[in-house]
């Protein structure tokens, strides 16, 4: 992974516009993440509507291509998550378990009244 560094290649001009306002990008609201080889990891900052994208730039022989997601995380936020270490199937079911023992105490789901599912006779008129 790399330094992050202000974007200056007018190959990534692919990310052009915001995807939540379609305003159009200006460049230096571009940042390119990682690199390798080829492949850069982007993100883009909206200044009309202050929202953020990440972006995955492939180049090849026959162009570039991408692909997007918008994103609440700061440039530096993908970054700390980029190096952190992997969730582990381990810490998923100890994340379970603490929810489980503890759920039920911050969101009780109150008792349902059961209805009864014995209909009410009907009346019956005759017309005579």
């Amino acid at each position: 992974m790399t330094t992050p560094t202000p974007i200056g290649n007018d190959s990534l001009r692919i990310v052009s516009y915001c995807p939540l306002c379609e305003a159009r990008f200006h460049p230096m609201q571009t940042r390119v993440l990682s690199e390798q080889g080829k492949t850069r990891l982007l993100h883009v900052t909206c200044k009309k509507c202050g929202g953020a994208t990440l972006a995955l730039l492939c180049e090849n022989e026959t162009g570039a291509s991408t692909v997007g997601l918008v994103t609440d995380l700061s440039p530096e936020d993908v970054l700390r998550f980029h190096v952190a270490r992997r969730v582990s199937t381990d810490d998923v079911i100890d994340v379970h378990k603490a929810l489980g023992e503890g759920l039920s105490s911050l969101l009780p789901v109150p008792a349902r009244k059961r209805r009864s599912r014995a209909k009410a006779p009907a009346k019956s008129r005759r017309v005579g």
